[in-house]
Order: structure tokens, then C-alpha cells, then sequence
């Protein structure tokens, strides 16, 4: 039988009972480590704003951006040819003219030679006018001589008929007196005849006289259109002419805007309209504010009239409102940028909330117990960041009004001011 060595078993066993102790160590130290309190999770609450659902009458502003025009313009051209002599130095892009003022001059040489040559030709048919009725008075008078010649023969020869029937006188005599008549006809007629060959010289030359006359109007316009004048107060708005220049008659020289005629000028989209037009459009008060860096100058208005022509690429409907107010010392030009303000309609008995209340287009939140309760509203108008909202509320309740991503029913929340 085989002899066990006992330092061997004793090497074996070693192992097994360190391991057997670190398991033993271990369930020791897990059996007595001390227990950690249980701690309580609170719900979160979220801080808010709210806004108190009130009754009230809602008006807004519809708010567009327009510019400044004028009704008037004017696009002046020359009516006469001519070299320019002389500019204005007012007429020049954005300058200021007065009614009446000169603006240019054309070289007139050629239109006052024109007009002293028609008025020479007109003197000097006056001057023939005068002598043809001269000519007539004597016509005149030579035919009232003639006439009273025919007269004195045919009663001469009357006589003689009388005397040859009584044969007193010979019929010799009756002959010669009534060759006598004939004679004195004959020059009575030539008389007529000169006398009415004047009177028709006369005629012509008096329609010469008025064909010249209106000649010289002619020319004397022509002469008076070689200075171009400002048709009424304007603004340059373009200068196409320079001293030196040749033009034609016809050729445009300028463009004015008419400054008493500035409009304030934008569009409301065809539901504005629609609304605004019901509740009467035309002498709506509208207010545009134009800012030029730092200063803002405020112009009023009422509505005049509507743009008539349709252009299918701008959208909405144009409106113009002249200007009311005081607009002296303003430096006020076509086509400046405006910021447009006009009321609209009235929305009564309605709440007005913040636009961050609405949520979905037709939900808010009302806090009840600190927590959010959905409410669904009908919607009537969105103005200036507000709401105005009819139903779903009612008079008092805190509406939410801070905007929160997480919002949805029963949410807690904590009111701040």
C-alpha cells in the first residue's frame, strides 16, 4: 500500500482555501456596507407667462411698404427746331423749378427773321389795300357819273321822240339821241365793270392780309416756343439737352414731376381689399413713416382712389392716398420708400392674446391647478405678433403665452410675472 505525503496535500489544499476566504471576505463586506437613503424624483414645472382672456374690440393695422408718386408728370419736349443757347441751372435730375420758370432758350435768329419778313409783307399789303380803296372811291364815283350820263341821254332822247312825233324835229335827231344812249350805257357799263374788278382785288387782298396775319401768329408762337418754360412747380426727374445741342421739334428734353401731386402709393392683397372696401375704403385715413438714416418723417393721407389697370405680375390691388398733412420742409422726392400703416376692420368681442399662445392654428393652453389644459379656438385675425381669437375661452382664465416646445396637456408649469 502507497504512503501520502502530507506536505503534498497541504499544497494542494492551499489554493482553495485562500479562494474560499476572499469569497468569504467579500460576502462580509457586502453584508455590512451601509445602505444609501432613498431619494424622492420630484416632476419637473416649467416657468411661465400667462395673459388674462379679456373681451375686448380688436382693430389692427394692416402694415405694407409703398412708395411716393406723382399724379402729375409732365414730359416736355421743343415744338420748334433750333441750337440751344442757354440752360437753366435748375434743370438738372432732382431740381426744383417754379411754374412758369425758364428752362431753356433755343437760338431765335431764324424764327425772328421770319416774323419781320411776314410783318413786312403784311405792311406792305396793307399799303396796297389802302390804294385799291382809293381806286374804288374813284370807280365808285366814276360809275355814279356814267350812270347819270345814261340818265340824261335817255331822257334827252325821250324828248326827241316826242318832238319827232309832233314833227317839230327831224328823225335825224331822234338818232343821234339814241346813240347817245347807247354810248353812255356802254360807259356806264365799263364803269360797273372797274368798280367790281376792285372790289374783287379788294377781297383778295384782304384774305392775303389774313392768311399773314395768321402767319405771323405763327411765327410768333414759334419765336415764343424757342424758350421752354416749367408748366407748373415740378421736380427734375431726367435732363436729356445740354448747351450746344441741335434739336428737332418734337425731341424730349425733360421729365417733371408735379411737387403739389405726390401720392402715397401700395397694395392691399385682395382679402384686405375686400374688407377694407366694405367697410369703406376711399377716405381711409392711412399714415407712411419715410426714414432717411436716422430721421423719420411722417406723412398722412386718405385714400383717393384705386388703381384701375390690373398688372398680372403684382400682387394684390394698388391704392393711392393723397396727401393731408403739412409736408413744408420735407425732403420729399418720387419714389422714395415708405413703411404704410392703414386701420383695419374692426373684430369686436373677441380675446387678444400674444401670437406665441397659438398653437396648431387653433389651440391654446389655459393654466387650471398649475397645469396646462388645451383649449380649441376659432381664429378671426393675426396682426402686430397678436391673435385675436372667438370661442374655447372664457373671461379671466390665464392663457399660456410663453412658447414651449414640450407644451401638451397636463403639462405643470409654475406662473412667473
Amino acid at each position: 500500500m502507497r504512503r501520502t505525503d502530507p506536505l503534498r496535500l497541504l499544497r494542494s489544499a492551499l489554493p482553495i482555501a485562500i479562494l474560499a476566504l476572499a469569497i468569504a471576505g467579500a460576502a462580509l463586506l457586502v453584508a455590512t456596507r451601509p445602505q444609501p437613503e432613498a431619494v424622492a424624483i420630484e416632476e419637473k414645472r416649467y416657468a411661465v407667462r400667462t395673459v388674462v382672456a379679456r373681451r375686448t374690440t380688436f382693430r389692427p393695422d394692416i402694415r405694407h411698404f409703398g412708395r411716393l408718386v406723382a399724379a402729375r408728370e409732365a414730359s416736355l419736349t421743343v415744338s420748334v427746331a433750333g441750337r440751344v443757347m442757354e440752360v437753366s441751372p435748375k434743370l438738372v435730375r432732382g431740381g426744383e423749378v417754379a411754374g412758369g420758370e425758364l428752362l431753356l432758350r433755343l437760338d431765335p435768329l431764324f424764327y425772328r427773321t421770319r416774323l419781320a419778313q411776314l410783318e413786312a409783307e403784311r405792311a406792305r399789303a396793307e399799303a396796297l389795300l389802302a390804294e385799291l380803296d382809293i381806286e374804288r372811291e374813284a370807280a365808285e364815283r366814276s360809275a355814279a357819273v356814267a350812270a347819270d350820263r345814261l340818265a340824261l341821254a335817255e331822257r334827252e332822247r325821250e324828248r326827241q321822240r316826242q318832238l319827232v312825233a309832233r314833227r317839230v324835229a327831224s328823225p335825224r335827231t331822234l338818232e343821234e339821241a339814241e346813240s347817245a344812249v347807247l354810248q353812255r350805257r356802254e360807259a356806264a357799263i365799263d364803269a360797273l365793270r372797274r368798280r367790281d374788278v376792285l372790289l374783287r382785288r379788294i377781297d383778295q387782298q384782304r384774305a392775303a392780309i389774313d392768311g399773314l396775319r395768321a402767319q405771323i401768329e405763327w411765327a410768333q408762337r414759334e419765336l415764343a416756343d424757342t424758350e421752354l418754360r416749367a408748366p407748373f412747380d415740378a421736380i427734375v426727374a431726367s435732363v436729356e439737352v445740354a448747351v450746344g445741342r441741335e434739336l428737332r421739334a418734337g425731341e424730349p428734353v425733360a421729365r417733371l414731376y408735379d411737387r403739389s401731386s405726390l401720392e402715397i402709393a401700395f397694395s392691399l392683397s385682395d382679402a384686405e381689399f375686400g374688407r377694407l372696401w366694405r367697410d369703406g375704403l376711399l377716405g381711409r385715413e392711412v399714415v407712411a413713416e419715410l426714414r432717411l438714416g436716422e430721421a423719420i418723417y411722417e406723412l398722412r393721407g386718405r385714400v383717393s382712389r384705386i388703381d384701375q389697370k390690373a398688372e398680372r405680375a403684382a400682387a394684390g390691388i394698388g391704392v393711392f392716398a393723397s396727401l393731408t398733412g403739412d409736408t413744408g420742409g420735407m425732403p420729399l422726392r418720387p419714389d422714395a420708400f415708405l413703411e404704410v400703416r392703414i386701420a383695419d376692420v374692426a373684430y369686436p368681442d373677441v380675446f387678444v392674446l400674444p401670437r406665441a399662445a397659438l398653437y396648431d392654428a387653433d389651440t391654446v393652453y389655459v393654466v387650471d391647478n398649475e397645469r396646462l389644459v388645451p383649449r380649441t379656438v376659432e381664429t378671426v385675425a393675426r396682426a402686430q405678433g397678436l391673435v385675436a381669437v372667438r370661442s374655447g375661452l372664457r373671461e379671466g382664465e390665464q392663457v399660456l403665452a410663453t412658447r414651449l416646445a414640450e407644451a401638451g396637456p397636463g403639462l405643470a408649469v409654475r406662473i412667473v410675472p
